[in-house]
């Protein structure tokens, strides 16, 4: 029994448990020009982080999908590598 309560005890959270950082700021626009923002969704080779991974929602995705898409066409942002 106790090792049982120990195995639960070290499970990780559930990522779709998360709660989407822009909700809750009531975001209504993510900018492209807002590197900060958009950095912690990215990872070193420039991908855009998975909605599982990031916990956002689907349409705080699209957005930041758009926002990091924008940006790299103006050159602010490095093209997958």
């Amino acid at each position: 029994m106790d090792h049982r309560k120990q195995q639960q005890q070290q499970q990780r959270s559930d990522p779709r448990l998360k709660k989407c950082p822009f909700c809750l700021k009531e975001t209504k626009y993510l900018d492209y020009k807002d590197y900060p923002t958009m950095k912690p969704f990215m990872d070193y080779f420039g991908n855009i982080m998975k909605r599982y991974y990031s916990g956002l929602c689907l349409k705080h995705q699209k957005m930041l999908k758009n926002a990091i898409e924008r940006a790299r066409f103006m050159g602010m942002v490095s093209y997958r590598k």
